[in-house]
């Protein structure tokens, strides 16, 4: 039976118009600092992005009736990047009559449009999850690597490893002075870093550190995360942040992999969107095969014959991006 053909087309289109965009993304980091934006010009909305610069110019004073001087411009840092075309489907063939026969539901029409209303909130969600995981990777890394599917290309956004990344020896050693790594990456950054993201094991180091022990035992009180988180944002004026998020490349796969690397320490000159991700039309946008729209997301339907298969698929397309990077973005090596 094609469950598909008992339903009306227009309902396949409105199965997930309450797609809870909001619910979805409530744990993502990554989108929350890179927040996905349309845009129709992604090579002008780069541009934008990129053009600022960091340090103030100021228009120089004149005597009266002489020529002004001819400005500039900042410098275009251009970043030469294909756009991302993230993409998956399921097929109904398969995949849904599984799930109804392995969970014993009837046919009917009803329990048939939950089981369709699901696998395009899994889709969807998928899509999403990726642009997470690219944000991610750039807030991580200061580059993005993609090796998938076929897709292998390296997008650099110029970060500068000379000047804004700088190992933080010694951390897992208690006698070590992390509190003063911090202040001096922090001065290093012109007093601009606001934030740090780290792992719960980096967290343990700080925990564990004898200086904080000693602060806070002159104080009456432990070393719990809230008090180390407390002290650091009243001390030295930066907020931590610890992520331990991991993802999955298929319900089966057993291997879980982090958003953030371990022994990174990802820091930040702002507790706002530190720049976008760029979003722009889908492939089955752009031929005009959409049966329906979750934000960014597009989603189509369609049926083959030999073997008499309905598939669903979800995709977007679009590009993280940050804000000029080399004055936002600042990475530590753990060891």
């Amino acid at each position: 039976m094609d469950f598909l053909r008992t339903l009306k087309n227009e309902e396949l289109v409105s199965i997930s118009a309450d797609f809870n965009y909001l619910r979805a993304t409530q744990d993502f980091v990554g989108l929350k600092l890179l927040p996905m934006v349309r845009t129709e010009n992604l090579k002008v909305a780069i541009y934008d992005l990129t053009k600022g610069a960091d340090v103030p110019v100021v228009a120089l004073v004149h005597a009266l009736d002489s020529e002004a001087r001819i400005g500039d411009r900042p410098t275009y840092e251009e970043i030469k990047a294909e756009l991302f075309l993230v993409k998956e489907k399921l097929n109904q063939g398969e995949e849904l009559r599984k799930k109804i026969k392995d969970l014993g539901m009837s046919g009917d029409e009803a329990t048939v449009l939950n089981a369709i209303y699901d696998d395009i909130n899994h889709l969807i969600s998928k899509v999403l999850t990726a642009f997470e995981k690219r944000a991610c990777e750039l807030l991580s890394t200061g580059k993005i690597v993609i090796n998938e599917n076929g897709a292998v290309k390296t997008v650099n956004y110029g970060f500068n490893e000379a000047t804004n990344k700088v190992d933080f020896t010694g951390w897992s050693v208690a006698t070590h002075d992390i509190v003063a790594d911090i202040i001096a990456l922090r001065k290093a950054s012109k007093n601009k870093i606001v934030r740090m993201i780290m792992s719960s094991t980096v967290m343990g180091y700080i925990l564990a550190n004898d200086k904080l022990n000693a602060i806070a035992e002159k104080a009456g009180v432990y070393v719990t995360e809230d008090w180390a988180k407390s002290y650091i944002a009243g001390q030295v004026g930066v907020e931590i942040i610890v992520d331990d998020r991991t993802y999955k490349l298929s319900h089966k796969d057993a291997t879980e992999y982090r958003f953030f690397p371990e022994n990174t320490v990802v820091s930040l000159t702002t507790r706002n969107a530190v720049g976008k991700t760029l979003m722009t039309s889908t492939p089955i946008e752009d031929g005009n095969t959409v049966d329906g729209k979750y934000g960014f997301v597009a989603v189509s339907q369609w049926r083959t014959e030999d073997p008499v298969t309905s598939w669903t698929k979800a995709e977007g397309v679009g590009l993280p991006v940050i804000a000029g990077i080399n004055s936002t973005l600042y990475l530590s090596t753990i060891s």
